[in-house]
């Protein structure tokens, strides 16, 4: 059975401007913490307003506004899906929320090494479920097999030591 352990929001999950002044403007690298959408969302809002434009073009004027409508809605809707709003740590695993129905599993029999990172790790062929590029926010986890995963829990160093409390108590079960 999954027992909930600890919940985080994303660093920078994007609100209303006013609700989280106090943390948007923390490192230099305050201009990305505003973006409605991360690194890993551009492309999909890229075709989605690329393809709303080409059938609203070619149609009738009349048509052209329902169509920038819809395209607006749509893009609305995938780059809610994609980026994460929550990180979970349950006792088996790391969940990491994507919009408000998918999910991504990271199950702890596949963690070997969790780690703080900065911007310049994130070149590469990662999995990067992040919302901001601050090089004080971004954690590490590197699985035994696959893509290493960054995210960008509200508090590092607390869902850090929450996520190894939680890996010593699962090894200490003996679930390796």
């Amino acid at each position: 059975m999954d027992n909930l352990i600890y919940e985080d929001n994303p660093w920078a999950y994007w609100r209303l401007p006013f609700l989280e002044r106090q943390r948007i403007y923390k490192t230099s690298a305050a201009w990305t913490r505003g973006l409605p959408w991360s690194v890993h969302s551009t492309p999909v809002v890229f075709m989605l307003v690329f393809t709303g434009m080409l059938v609203a073009f070619t149609l009738p004027s009349t048509m052209s506004l329902g169509i920038f409508v819809a395209t607006v809605f749509l893009v609305g809707i995938a780059v809610t899906a994609i980026n994460p709003t929550k990180y979970q740590i349950f006792n088996d695993k790391i969940r990491i929320v994507l919009g408000f129905v998918l999910h991504f599993d990271i199950p702890f029999s596949s963690v070997e090494n969790l780690s703080a990172a900065t911007f310049h790790d994130l070149l590469g062929l990662n999995l990067n479920f992040i919302n901001s590029y601050g090089s004080d926010d971004i954690l590490r986890i590197t699985r035994k097999r696959g893509a290493k995963i960054y995210i960008t829990p509200n508090d590092r160093n607390l869902f850090l030591e929450r996520l190894n409390k939680a890996l010593t108590d699962w090894k200490g079960a003996g679930k390796m």
